[in-house]
């Protein structure tokens, strides 16, 4: 695997854990400099952004699946407070987090799903 490839295969299955932009480039084996400029390269997405995304991401399946507490779900997903989620949430949807959870529906949402790897 390209050092892209390994990057989205280890957020893939880290992204529930605490990660910043020097463990993606290490799982990568590249500096973070070079890790920044080729992901966007090779996915149109800074990393971070599409770290960012994944979260946000399942944390909508979560509430459209009705979740009871959206704090907990912020936390889970690396947010320290209700606030910064939900407007995290909203910059990414144009919806807030109770919304979602209240029409437990994601069809008006742009998720992002993972980046499927070539099996090459």
């Amino acid at each position: 695997m390209n050092p892209v490839e390994k990057a989205i295969w280890f957020i893939e299955g880290h992204f529930a854990q605490p990660l910043d932009l020097d463990d993606i480039a290490e799982a990568g084996g590249i500096s973070r400099f070079h890790m920044s400029r080729a992901f966007v390269v090779a996915t149109g997405r800074p990393v971070i952004g599409y770290l960012r995304a994944r979260r946000l991401t399942e944390a909508a399946r979560q509430l459209a699946e009705g979740a009871p507490d959206i704090l907990s779900v912020a936390l889970e997903h690396g947010y320290g407070s209700h606030e910064a989620f939900t407007r995290a949430f909203r910059d990414q949807f144009g919806v807030t987090p109770e919304q979602v959870r209240a029409a437990r529906d994601l069809e008006t949402l742009n998720l992002v799903e993972p980046i499927m790897l070539d099996n090459t």
